[in-house]
């Protein structure tokens, strides 16, 4: 049985958050405000239910509710921004959602899941900036 997973996208003014279940059905969409009460809360629920989270790697650059992911244990994914935009514009999508649960999906697609990169607590979050 797979863990659920879950896209994350920066929207307007708000995250938005899609989960889906070990089918790949779509369990709920979360539209979470951009303050750190609310990061915290989604991480928190994500990480109850036992969700990977994916995302693109502008997000991962943006906001920090990828640093609060992998430093609470979560298995986190970052897709190429190019990667993310052509599949975007391929499938024609424009709704945040819509997209959230797009990302959600590469990981159980093995041709797609090769363009992901594995965040980790030093990737995200380094603790020291190389001398040279």
């Amino acid at each position: 049985m797979r863990a659920p997973t879950c896209g994350l996208v920066l929207a307007p003014r708000r995250l938005v958050a899609v989960v889906l279940g070990p089918g790949g059905e779509a369990r709920r969409a979360i539209r979470a405000a951009l303050t750190d009460d609310a990061r915290y809360g989604l991480v928190a629920y994500l990480q109850n239910i036992g969700a990977e989270i994916v995302t693109a790697e502008a997000l991962v650059r943006a906001d920090p509710v990828a640093h609060h992911a992998v430093a609470a244990g979560l298995a986190a994914w970052a897709a190429p921004d190019a990667f993310v935009a052509a599949l975007v514009r391929a499938a024609a999508i424009t709704d945040p959602s819509r997209i959230a649960a797009m990302l959600a999906r590469l990981p159980r697609i093995p041709l797609l899941r090769a363009q992901l990169r594995r965040l980790s607590a030093t990737a995200v979050e380094p603790r020291q900036v190389p001398l040279l």
